[in-house]
């Protein structure tokens, strides 16, 4: 009983450290206006302008060093974490130069050869566009009605940003591109995506004793994004186009490591049009500065990774309510099973949830 209260003072002291490192501080500042270059000349590469530093990276890195350690499975997990972000203040006060793609790869990652050609095939399926007919007000409306059907008391709202939508569980927000025109199967592919693993994988890691089951253990964003792809196959959503884009993702971060952001972006106009291609090179060259220069941000491969990774594991007769305990991965999955008082998920994804969402 010790070891569980000197966790859960563990757990709650590194929560409260890294509530304020954010991801999205990767985004560049001058976005459009870099775009606008692009699509006049596809050989232009931008030149990425970021924010102010959003907080004391100094400051973070000590509070984290001095967080105490614990010797059992949780304890380990919540070091490896600890280290995580460690590096990840190093990579988020390097936005801008080269040294953010040295400390990018260490939290991230690189995909493997084998998801590299696995990725590459898929770019090559026949796919058809669809039909946008749903703005952004719409769209919004059925995420909240998805929303409130479960009883959480999340915000849905319009926003401009380069993402189609975008969730904050640790505020209860999620944000739509604003004045944007999605396709029917896309809104319904991103209430999958976003609701029915995002948000469903928070709130059963709410209910959890420890907050690291609703932050993220380390490492969870594979299966993460994995899941969400997966579920969005399940339900009979994923087509083609949108297979290639998550592929073309992975393909990118390859890329980025060795070439400029207009050797991806040529690169890709011969799958996407200019739009998406030149969103999909800006994911995988978004941290650094000079985009004519190797180096970028490599998360992105995490999609294909993770999609590839949960389908053999359900394939080979893994739970999915297992993957719903909060914000895990696969490979904590044999911990979590030794760790006492871990409670099953309360929220899953259900047919009958998108009953009225299939029919729209």
């Amino acid at each position: 009983m010790g070891d569980f209260f000197r966790l859960r003072s563990i757990d709650a002291e590194l929560q409260r450290i890294i509530n304020p490192v954010s991801f999205f501080d990767v985004n560049p500042m001058n976005l459009e206006a870099e775009k606008e270059k692009v699509l006049e000349d596809p050989d232009y590469n931008p030149y990425f302008i970021y924010a102010a530093a959003p907080f004391d990276f100094d400051d973070v890195q000590e509070q984290l060093h001095s967080v105490d350690e614990c010797e059992s499975p949780l304890g380990r997990l919540l070091d490896q974490k600890r280290n995580i972000f460690i590096d990840k203040c190093e990579m988020l006060r390097d936005r801008g130069s080269r040294k953010f793609t040295v400390f990018a790869k260490k939290v991230y990652g690189l995909p493997s050869r084998a998801v590299l050609e696995r990725s590459i095939s898929f770019l090559s399926l026949d796919s058809e566009r669809e039909e946008k007919t749903v703005d952004s007000r719409r769209a919004i409306s059925l995420l909240q009605a998805e929303i409130n059907h479960y009883g959480f008391d999340y915000e849905v709202s319009a926003k401009s940003m380069s993402a189609s939508a975008m969730v904050l569980v640790s505020k209860k927000k999620i944000f739509v591109k604003d004045k944007f025109s999605f396709s029917d199967n896309f809104v319904k592919r991103l209430i999958l995506h976003e609701v029915g693993t995002h948000v469903l994988r928070a709130e059963n890691g709410r209910e959890q004793p420890f907050m690291i089951f609703f932050h993220g253990l380390p490492n969870y964003l594979s299966t993460e994004e994995g899941l969400a792809v997966v579920n969005e196959e399940r339900f009979g959503l994923l087509n083609n186009e949108n297979l290639k884009n998550y592929a073309a993702r992975a393909v990118a971060v390859h890329m980025a490591m060795t070439k400029s952001f207009s050797e991806i972006y040529n690169y890709l106009l011969g799958f996407f049009p200019p739009a998406t291609a030149f969103r999909l090179a800006t994911r995988a060259k978004r941290g650094i500065a000079d985009t004519s220069k190797p180096g970028g941000c490599p998360k992105d491969y995490v999609y294909i990774d993770g999609y590839l990774k949960v389908k053999e594991y359900l394939e080979k007769g893994g739970s999915l309510s297992d993957l719903y305990v909060g914000k895990v991965g696969i490979e904590h999955l044999p911990d979590i099973k030794e760790m006492a008082g871990i409670n099953r998920p309360r929220y899953l994804p259900k047919n009958q949830s998108f009953k009225s969402l299939l029919s729209f």
